[in-house]
């Protein structure tokens, strides 16, 4: 059957993780910030034990509950590590911060990404199926459209906004039911073997495992080791040859 519908990762697939620093420090400032009008000065050590328990945290409920916690949640968590009763101005500056600030320190598309888009949006209905962080759907919707590829995108399913993280099956059902494609009609681009590949394969889909970002955060899980995948991309410009190999 051939290809009708492409759905693509976001991180580490379709966008690096560049701007961190940026992000990090831009979050820090709003919490330190906070917590001296609270009553309350904090060490620089102080918050990065507190991020490095706010991704603990995120990672278990990712991996276990195959959901991602909401920014707000999040922001809860760090106050109550760091022992500090916010205020509501406080949880609600903090979660603005940590929302928004991918858009001052933009992560950078990978090389090839927007052009094969392009190409492939010709002849097939493209759809974004992304596990989100700190960063909403909505907002990294306005990071693509700055970038020029958000036009290309037909449909989206977005962990904070369907409740579930690939590779719940609902994650993929939300995209393909904006594009209205089958599961056998589709192929699914990600980088992460447990989520996005075993996700798609068991959803009925054909799947891309993606190694196309030398600094993917999961690479080390799949590193030499045996895929599931219909094939697999070392970067964008083989993304076309892969949807070609599975015409019949």
């Amino acid at each position: 059957m051939p290809i009708k519908a492409i759905t693509i990762d976001f991180w580490n697939t379709l966008y690096d993780s560049q701007g961190g620093e940026g992000r990090d420090q831009d979050r820090f400032t709003t919490i330190m910030r906070n917590a001296l009008r609270l009553g309350h000065t904090l060490e620089p050590q102080t918050l990065k034990a507190a991020q490095k328990a706010g991704w603990e945290h995120f990672n278990v409920v990712w991996r276990e509950e195959k959901r991602t916690p909401s920014t707000r949640s999040m922001v809860e968590f760090f106050w109550k590590h760091l022992a500090i009763a916010a205020d509501t101005q406080a949880i609600d500056e903090v979660t603005v911060a940590f929302e928004e600030g991918i858009l001052q320190h933009p992560p950078s598309l990978l090389p090839g990404a927007l052009e094969t888009v392009r190409l492939l949006a010709e002849h097939h209905y493209i759809a974004l199926i992304s596990d989100t962080a700190f960063s909403p759907g909505r907002v990294l919707k306005r990071v693509m459209e700055g970038d020029g590829i958000a036009q290309y995108f037909s449909a989206w399913s977005f962990s904070d906004e369907t409740g579930v993280s690939k590779p719940h099956e609902q994650a993929y059902r939300t995209a393909l039911h904006g594009v209205t494609c089958s599961a056998r009609e589709s192929v699914h681009i990600g980088d992460i073997e447990r989520t996005d590949i075993v996700g798609a394969k068991n959803y009925g889909m054909r799947a891309i495992l993606f190694a196309g970002d030398p600094h993917g955060r999961m690479n080390d899980e799949h590193k030499d080791a045996p895929s599931i995948a219909d094939a697999r991309a070392e970067s964008w410009g083989d993304i076309p040859n892969c949807i070609k190999s599975f015409l019949p």
